[in-house]
């Protein structure tokens, strides 16, 4: 797979963003100004125009107040080739296009982008389904197959939590064949991929100088070999509640530091080197399989009051063929430098930055 290169973002009615586009070089971009200025919106657009994934509740929130429609588009350079990548938005409905042509989240290129923000705190101390998410959305970027089955999986759950609901005992059997043989898929797949993930995770912890080993484990609410039983055994409960309460869709992904679980015993400071190390796993793990490394999106460097954990973050924008990085101050060593304030983006000129 050749290098991809986000040449120019151009946005409209997106959050606080005046419309416009903006054009990145190769290696560092260096956004400054105060919080509030857009450079997180401008972040999240990037990484919605070469992903196509948001984690907002809802559609609307990235509409500009007043408006009905928003509009994100990346110019991609890849093998010496254009390639336009567009997404609108509007309540409730969210359209892609490649090249003018009507596609998927799945479509688009899956190792584009990876976002490091300081909310990433809350994979470590957040819930169960914030790091199902994580892994859901980076091992269905590494296969396309994993996505389809994630999906026919959520729809089949869906559909059997309804048959639950309506005391459909009856026809059990029905989904508990499609979810048996879904849900294996997506366990085998987790389980293949997280091991590679684990050394990786592991070698980054170390190298952010945490003195505690970090590991990677799924804590699972069932096994292949046992999953069919296990839903016949809990069918009354199930029934009782209305909802699946056995099957990958309940599982975890546990980080372990030194010998305690990380969500309990480890502090701020150490929680966000483990976030740190989850991210530049999902670099390299993206990396290895697509042969050229993401760009790289750094929400506010600055907020690393650790000057260790501050230096690896410019120093993994710097690794990287591209990175667009925010903070309140200059990001040193950019190739090109912006100035954020009230949605718009100003170019600086080096002597001015240096001043």
């Amino acid at each position: 797979m050749s290098l991809v290169l986000l040449s120019a973002l151009s946005t409209l009615n997106y959050r606080n963003l005046a419309p416009g586009t903006l054009e990145f070089p190769e290696g560092v971009t260096g956004i400054y100004g105060e919080n509030g200025a857009g450079k997180t919106n401008l972040l999240e657009a990037a990484y919605l125009a070469l992903t196509g994934q948001t984690d907002v509740s809802r559609l609307e929130q990235l509409v500009q107040l007043g408006e009905k429609e928003a509009y994100v588009r990346a110019d991609l350079q890849q093998g010496g080739s254009l390639s336009i990548q567009e997404v609108g938005l509007g309540r409730g409905r969210r359209q892609m296009k490649v090249d003018g042509i009507r596609s998927r989240t799945g479509d688009l290129p899956r190792g584009s982008a990876v976002w490091i923000r300081p909310e990433d705190s809350e994979l470590v101390f957040g819930s169960p389904s914030g790091r199902r998410t994580y892994l859901d959305s980076l091992l269905s970027r590494l296969s396309a197959r994993y996505g389809q089955q994630l999906s026919r999986y959520e729809r089949t759950v869906s559909q059997r939590n309804a048959a639950l609901r309506a005391g459909e005992n009856w026809a059990m059997h029905v989904w508990d064949e499609a979810l048996v043989k879904l849900g294996t898929d997506i366990m085998l797949f987790r389980r293949r991929a997280l091991s590679r993930l684990d050394e990786l995770a592991r070698e980054a912890n170390t190298a952010l100088g945490s003195r505690k080993s970090l590991v990677l484990t799924l804590s699972e609410s069932t096994a292949p070999e046992t999953y069919a039983a296990d839903l016949a055994g809990r069918r009354a409960e199930e029934l009782a509640r209305g909802s699946t309460v056995t099957g990958p869709h309940r599982d975890d992904l546990l980080l372990t530091l030194g010998d305690f679980p990380a969500s309990d015993f480890a502090s701020r400071g150490e929680g966000r080197t483990v976030a740190l190390a989850l991210r530049r796993a999902e670099l390299e793990l993206l990396a290895e399989k697509f042969g050229e490394k993401p760009v790289l999106l750094v929400d506010d460097f600055t907020a690393e009051l650790d000057p260790n954990r501050r230096q690896y973050l410019l120093d993994l924008a710097a690794s990287v063929p591209q990175a667009i990085v925010t903070g309140t101050e200059h990001a040193p060593g950019a190739a090109l430098t912006l100035r954020a304030s009230a949605g718009r983006f100003t170019q600086i000129e080096p002597q001015e930055v240096q001043a």
